[in-house]
C-alpha cells in the first residue's frame, strides 16, 4: 500500500522537474541569448544570468559573443603573374546582430562559418588575380581584403575583425596535392548534387504515385456505382419480363440449368426417373401440350 501511495508523488515531482527545466534557461558570460515564439523572435541580445521562457512555447537561442576564429582552408590561387601559390589564412569574428545572425544562418555556426569561408575565399582569389606575388608580400591591396569581406558577413549578422594570410606555398608537390584536394571536392559536390537530385526524383515519384492513386480510385468509384446502377437496372428489367410469365422463367431457367449441366461431354449425371429436373425433356413441364 505504501508503494502505491508514491506513484503519484513520483510522478509529480517528475513532471515538475520537466516543467522547470522547459521554463528557465542559463545564459552564462560572453553568451547572449534570442528567444523565438514558434519561430518568431520576441527577445534578442539577452545577457548573462538565470532567465525564463513560456515552456513548450517559446525557444533560447544561445550564442557566443566572444571573438571566434575559423581557419581557411589552403586555397591553390593564381597571381597576376600566372604562379600558382597555396594560400593559407585565418578569419577572426564575432557576432555582432543576433537576431540578423539567426534569421540568416538559423543559429548554426558551422552555416555560417562555411558563408564566411566561401566569402573569404572570393576575396583572396579576386586579391591574387589582380596582384603579382611582390605586390602581395608587400602589402599591397590587403587592406581592402576585410572590407570586401564585411560587406558580405554584414548580411548575416557577423563582423570581421582579422583576416590574414598565415603561410603561402610553392612547388609541384604543394600544385599536385592541391590539384587532388580540388579534385576531391569535385566528387564531393558532384556526389551532393546527385544525391539531391535523386532525393527530389523521388519526391516528384511519390506525389505522381499518390496522384495516380488518387485518380484511380475515384475512377473505380464512378465505375461502381454506374456498374451497380446497370446491374440494378438489368434486375428491374429480368425481374419484369420474368414477372409477366412466371412458367416461361421457370421453363427458360430450367432449359439454362440444362445447357451448364450437359455441356461437358465427360459429365455423368446419376438422377432418378421422377426426378423434377428432366419434367421438361419428358414433357411434363409448365408447357405441356
Amino acid at each position: 500500500m505504501k508503494t502505491h501511495a508514491l506513484w503519484p508523488f513520483a510522478v509529480a515531482l517528475v513532471f515538475a522537474i520537466v516543467l522547470l527545466d522547459a521554463t528557465l534557461y542559463e545564459v552564462d558570460a560572453g553568451q547572449y541569448a534570442v528567444v523565438t515564439t514558434f519561430g518568431r523572435i520576441v527577445q534578442s541580445r539577452i545577457g548573462p544570468g538565470l532567465h525564463v521562457k513560456i515552456p513548450f512555447v517559446q525557444n533560447a537561442h544561445i550564442f557566443n559573443a566572444r571573438l571566434l576564429n575559423l581557419r581557411v582552408e589552403p586555397q591553390a590561387l593564381l597571381t597576376k603573374g600566372r604562379k600558382r601559390v597555396l594560400v593559407d589564412a585565418f578569419v577572426e569574428y564575432r557576432i555582432a546582430s543576433f537576431r540578423r545572425y539567426l534569421t540568416s544562418t538559423g543559429g548554426s555556426r558551422h552555416d555560417a562559418e562555411e558563408r564566411i569561408r566561401e566569402t573569404a575565399v572570393a576575396a583572396f582569389r579576386h586579391l591574387f588575380e589582380h596582384h603579382t606575388l611582390a605586390q602581395i608580400l608587400t602589402g599591397q591591396g590587403t587592406r581592402s581584403l576585410k572590407g570586401a569581406v564585411n560587406a558580405q558577413a554584414a548580411r548575416y549578422g557577423i563582423v570581421v575583425s582579422d583576416l590574414r594570410i598565415q603561410r603561402l606555398g610553392f612547388g609541384h608537390r604543394v600544385t599536385s596535392a592541391i590539384d587532388k584536394r580540388m579534385a576531391a571536392g569535385q566528387l564531393a559536390r558532384a556526389a551532393r548534387l546527385e544525391a539531391r537530385a535523386v532525393a527530389q526524383a523521388q519526391m516528384m515519384r511519390g506525389q505522381a504515385d499518390r496522384k495516380r492513386a488518387k485518380i484511380l480510385a475515384r475512377a473505380y468509384e464512378k465505375a461502381g456505382i454506374i456498374r451497380g446502377r446497370a446491374q440494378a437496372r438489368a434486375a428491374a428489367i429480368y425481374a419484369k419480363a420474368y414477372g409477366r410469365d412466371p412458367r416461361f422463367f421457370v421453363f427458360y431457367k430450367s432449359l439454362r440449368a440444362y445447357v451448364h449441366s450437359f455441356a461437358d461431354p465427360q459429365t455423368t449425371l446419376v438422377i432418378g426417373p421422377d426426378s423434377g429436373f428432366l419434367r421438361f425433356l419428358k414433357n411434363h413441364g409448365p408447357y405441356r401440350k
